[in-house]
């Protein structure tokens, strides 16, 4: 939530925020095998 709402005051960070979306949804299953 508190990342959301970072997004919302900066364009950088919402486009940093996608990224990292994507790396964390990507890795996520990864995390659930370790």
């Amino acid at each position: 939530e508190i990342i959301r709402q970072a997004c919302k005051w900066s364009p950088e960070l919402a486009a940093a925020c996608e990224i990292w979306k994507a790396i964390k949804f990507e890795f996520e299953p990864v995390d659930t095998i370790d």
